[in-house]
């Protein structure tokens, strides 16, 4: 998960992933991360989350499947199992 991660997602979550300013939240805190299941998330990443929605507090798209249309459904399930191995308790 780490390696499609730092490929997709660290430009926006960072490589700590504690989120960069105006771009992608902490998920390391992320309440909406752990209220979710893992399937949950991989349907949440395979759409992604506009700037219009009203849950999006950034105000910044986060574009379906982070912007890599290459990540397939498995690739974004170990993304989601690496950023949960980083979450505080």
């Amino acid at each position: 998960g780490k390696t499609a991660y730092d490929t997709t997602c660290i430009a926006c979550h960072g490589a700590d992933l504690k989120g960069m300013t105006g771009l992608g939240k902490d998920l390391t805190t992320s309440e909406f991360v752990k209220s979710q299941t893992d399937e949950q998330m991989v349907a949440f990443v395979l759409v992604g989350r506009p700037a219009s929605d009203p849950a999006n507090t950034q105000g910044v798209d986060m574009p379906p499947k982070g912007g890599n249309p290459s990540l397939t459904e498995e690739d974004i399930l170990n993304i989601v199992a690496y950023v949960r191995s980083k979450q505080a308790p």
